[in-house]
């Protein structure tokens, strides 16, 4: 990862330990790739491309990099090598991210993942969904060889990305959810899975329970973020890989939509309800987002979120040692958000304390 320009132009003590935790967090997400083919390679070669397809394209690996740095906070001392256990367990986490992403695709029917045709857009939904049940098999199968409480978590974890998914499929279309029910949702379809990672870094290095919950706040923070930042980027970017507008078109009405509605009601009921919506109609929704400062009002709520992560790790003894240096590698992967839209520009300054408490969550 490159430093940004705010660890250039502000040199530190701590400058030499981030530049080789970053380059000890490259390496390991090195061995990380390799060891996610090994787990998923199936017993046949002829079903083999569709299964390498989805698991070769793994974008920023950004929960096993959680994992990963979940284990650096609670190291006593810089180790030169991460245990293997450690790699293995950020593998298990994204072998079931892969999964839930080919059924999520089946689901919206979506035809781009990541720049390239979903596995479904390519190989038919027959065989993404069998795929999909491949990955989860294998995420249990792998996470069972590492321990029962590795096992169990997974499990967990499964159960509330099924129940978060299924709070938002409940509620397409409807153009009065609210903040509460859109927060319900994402805490389970996607902040649980960062929070499992986090909680997966704890477990590989033998954490006592206090310092887990303390991660576990950590990894549920930043998933709530980074699923803001995705809603915003999927309404006001085209560089995303994806296809712009496609949570609106679906009917899933994310935060900067509810804020929109909050603010332009009149405006926008009656054209949220006309479905379909048409090309038109779903810019003027765009627009509101924007207009109504519906989206850098998402915006500043993912970046409490953010304040919050960051406040638990540096406020733990446990975890205190190494905050500074995993506080600077996630402003590399924050910075990654914030060069795609305006709105998010300001993220890139993730140590300034935010002035308002961060809203429930159930």
């Amino acid at each position: 990862m490159k430093e940004t320009s705010a660890a250039v132009t502000d040199r530190s003590p701590r400058d030499g330990e981030t530049i080789r935790l970053q380059k000890r967090l490259g390496e390991d997400l090195a061995r990380v790739r390799k060891s996610l083919r090994s787990l998923t390679v199936p017993p046949h070669e002829r079903i083999q491309e569709p299964i390498l397809y989805a698991v070769e394209n793994t974008g920023r690996l950004l929960r096993p990099t959680l994992v990963l740095l979940s284990s650096y906070l609670l190291e006593e001392e810089e180790r030169l090598v991460t245990h293997r256990r450690v790699i293995e367990g950020a593998a298990v986490v994204e072998i079931l991210h892969i999964a839930t992403l080919h059924h999520d695709d089946l689901i919206d029917e979506a035809q781009v993942r990541r720049g390239r045709p979903s596995v479904n857009a390519r190989y038919g939904d027959a065989v993404a969904l069998l795929t999909g049940d491949y990955l989860l098999a294998r995420c249990m199968q792998s996470a069972a060889v590492l321990g029962a409480s590795r096992m169990t978590a997974m499990a967990e974890t499964l159960v509330d990305l099924c129940v978060g998914q299924m709070l938002e499929s409940m509620q397409l279309h409807d153009p009065l959810r609210s903040e509460d029910d859109y927060f319900a949702a994402i805490s389970g379809k996607t902040a649980r899975l960062l929070r499992t990672a986090a909680t997966m870094g704890a477990l590989q290095t033998g954490a006592d329970q206090d310092a887990r919950q303390t991660l576990e706040t950590f990894g549920h923070n930043l998933g709530m973020a980074f699923q803001i930042w995705d809603d915003i980027l999927d309404i006001c970017s085209r560089e995303t890989g994806k296809q712009p507008a496609k949570d609106i078109l679906n009917g899933v009405y994310t935060l900067p939509v509810i804020y929109a509605v909050e603010a332009e009601r009149e405006r926008l009921l009656p054209v949220l309800r006309s479905q379909p919506l048409s090309a038109e109609r779903c810019r003027q929704i765009i627009a509101a987002a924007q207009e109504s400062g519906a989206v850098s009002r998402a915006a500043a709520v993912a970046q409490r979120y953010i304040t919050d992560a960051l406040s638990v790790v540096e406020s733990h003894p446990a975890t205190a040692r190494h905050a500074a240096v995993v506080k600077q590698c996630l402003r590399d992967l924050v910075s990654a958000f914030a060069s795609q839209h305006p709105a998010l520009k300001a993220l890139r300054d993730i140590v300034q304390p935010a002035p308002d408490r961060l809203p429930s969550t159930t």
